[in-house]
């Protein structure tokens, strides 16, 4: 199974207030972002971390990557410094600035730590999925105007990985109340995918 996630920020104190996170010291987020992702991911799922890992040195990162379930794929954020080194990015499966996924819901997905406005097939119905802008009020209001993209970053996600299965039940949900979209164009969610949704398939 396909998971997803972005904006983890292991061990940044400073991310706590920044964001309004609900934790009284960086080992408090630390526990409650590992325990929540092995609570939803198993050792053969795969999960996509779409930036802003952490800020911390190589070897810090491969002790945050040792205690999470799953195959881990970074896709690049400005923070990920530590991936540039191969004894950082041992623990990853891949390390990769952008990836355009088939789900296994058989959609195209685009992975990028930054939102975009325009992706690759977005007029063909692939999704968008991004974080680097958190929760700030001011971006996700703009990005809440884009048809088919979809913030995955925990602090809009609950501090956990979203499933596949979660990811396009949000987006269903976040492109039926749209009226406007600055994307105007762009295919919608098929009719197949949303009826297995309904169906919680």
């Amino acid at each position: 199974m396909n998971f997803f996630t972005a904006d983890l920020h292991f061990g940044h104190a400073n991310i706590i207030k920044y964001c309004q996170r609900p934790f009284t010291s960086v080992e408090e987020m630390d526990r409650t972002l590992i325990a929540n992702w092995n609570a939803k991911v198993g050792a053969d799922d795969d999960v996509w971390i779409l930036g802003d890992f952490t800020m911390r040195s190589a070897e810090q990162a491969k002790g945050y990557l040792r205690q999470l379930a799953g195959r881990k794929h970074l896709i690049l954020g400005n923070h990920d410094n530590f991936a540039a080194n191969a004894n950082g990015a041992a623990l990853l499966t891949e390390v990769v600035p952008y990836k355009e996924l088939k789900l296994e819901h058989g959609q195209q997905a685009v992975l990028c730590h930054y939102p975009m406005l325009f992706w690759n097939n977005s007029r063909h119905g692939a999704l968008m999925l991004y974080g680097h802008i958190h929760n700030g009020a001011y971006s996700n209001a703009v990005t809440d105007l884009i048809y088919n993209a979809l913030n995955v970053g925990v602090d809009c996600c609950g501090y956990e990985p979203l499933s596949e299965h979660e990811v396009l039940t949000r987006m269903a949900a976040h492109n039926a109340q749209l009226r406007f979209s600055l994307n105007d164009g762009a295919a919608p969610l098929p009719q197949a995918t949303l009826e297995r949704l309904r169906a919680g398939i």
